[in-house]
């Protein structure tokens, strides 16, 4: 059994605007994300932060389970302890803002051996991780003062290599959101 962590409780500051509700293809991104993830695993928790509401709001009928991160604005590694403590199997992890990720690369590390798998395109490290549910309580017991990445990295970690550049997508600003539409209608 694997779950899947979604991260969508960010402040979006850069974008001035709740990005993960932006619009591409008649979606917001985070549906992206939720569909591309939720047939390889059993159950996706989507950590919410500064909007809570409005993303419970818009994707209530995706049949995912909502956790409201209260220290969102501590960064990206509080939501992961917050996404990490709703989970007791082995876990997929992902930004909300990574919405293209293909089938290939899900299924590629989802039969890779290591406790802990990191996906690769072209020598880049991305997205998804893939954490065994062994270091559910070590990753819990880290403070904020840790990261994902240096967690991962004081283990050994196994690269899946693929050949999918949307494990490198982050989208910052406006026009990220109009590459990547312009990408998927590809």
């Amino acid at each position: 059994m694997v779950d899947g962590i979604i991260l969508a409780g960010g402040k979006s500051t850069r974008m001035n605007t709740n990005k993960m509700l932006l619009e591409i293809n008649g979606h917001p991104l985070l549906w992206h994300t939720i569909q591309s993830m939720k047939p390889f695993v059993n159950r996706i928790v989507v950590v919410t932060g500064r909007y809570d509401k409005e993303i419970r709001d818009a994707l209530k009928d995706e049949g995912v389970y909502f956790v409201f991160n209260p220290d969102y604005e501590k960064g990206m590694f509080s939501s992961v302890l917050t996404g990490v403590s709703s989970v007791s199997n082995d876990f997929l992890l992902i930004p909300g803002d990574c919405p293209f990720v293909k089938e290939s690369t899900y299924r590629k590390i989802l039969n890779g051996t290591g406790d802990i798998r990191v996906v690769s395109y072209n020598g880049k490290d991305g997205h998804p991780i893939y954490i065994s549910k062994r270091y559910i309580s070590e990753l819990l017991n880290c403070g904020l003062d840790n990261n994902l990445k240096m967690f991962r990295d004081s283990k050994n970690y196994e690269i899946i290599n693929v050949e999918d550049e949307n494990i490198l997508i982050n989208i910052n600003n406006v026009f990220d959101v109009e590459d990547i539409s312009i990408k998927e209608r590809k």
